[in-house]
């Protein structure tokens, strides 16, 4: 005899002694199931939120037992309505990609340019773009991250598309790279940025971005205010010009 057996059959044994019954009514759990897949859970997920394995939550759902074990029951109703489903294995929330999307529009950037230098396909990107997917697949945010990295502080292109790309980013009300504390955070806010408004521009950030060699035309645009602004900030603060003229 295994020592797991002697382990299971003392539990056993303690449970009969103090009346504890293994089994219960599978009504209030099968229901909870219910609730659950009503606000877009999988099977699969309220599995991996239990810790138990999807078949047990299939049979549980089927109806098939009118009993359910104790402890699949305890596990299945500490998962709360509130609680937000586990993220599937290959998957990752889509918050800073969609961000770097979003971010790089408002650059002067397509779709198109995107996932063309990300060896992508467009795909769902339109949905993460929009919004509509919270999750994308890992390789795909690591593609869109890398690309965010080379162009976000490269000058922004110029000519009929950039200019359509960045009218309709501004008109989503979306945000450039300057924006973000922490550009993955689901719980970051965009910092505001008023064109024209000098209190908007912090000197710290047209450093950066001078120090990456772009002109006060190219901060400006990526930090949403003129030029003149970008210039007062650097007169103010000694900050050198990116560009020579």
């Amino acid at each position: 005899m295994t020592a797991d057996t002697v382990a299971y059959r003392r539990r056993l044994g303690y449970d009969r002694v103090n009346g504890i019954r293994r089994r219960v009514d599978a009504t209030q759990t099968r229901a909870h199931i219910e609730r659950l897949a009503a606000r877009g859970w999988t099977q699969g997920q309220i599995a991996a939120a239990a810790g138990i394995h999807q078949t047990t939550v299939s049979i549980v759902a089927s109806a098939r037992h009118p009993q359910v074990a104790r402890s699949t029951a305890t596990a299945i109703l500490a998962i709360r309505l509130d609680q937000k489903p586990p993220i599937p294995r290959g998957l990752t929330d889509a918050t800073g990609t969609r961000r770097r999307l979003q971010a790089l529009m408002v650059l002067g950037y397509t779709l198109p340019d995107i996932t063309t230098r990300a060896g992508i396909t467009r795909g769902g990107l339109h949905q993460t773009l929009d919004g509509r997917w919270e999750c994308v697949r890992t390789t795909t945010a690591g593609r869109v991250a890398r690309v965010y990295r080379q162009l976000s502080v490269l000058p922004s292109p110029v000519g009929r598309t950039a200019e359509l790309a960045r009218n309709h980013a501004m008109g989503q009300g979306w945000h450039g790279p300057m924006a973000w504390a922490d550009i993955d955070d689901p719980q970051c806010v965009p910092e505001p940025t008023t064109p024209g408004a000098p209190s908007s521009v912090h000197p710290d950030d047209v450093a950066e971005l001078a120090g990456c060699g772009l002109d006060d035309l190219e901060i400006g645009r990526r930090l949403g205010v003129s030029p003149r602004t970008v210039l007062r900030a650097r007169t103010a603060h000694n900050i050198p010009a990116g560009v020579t003229e």
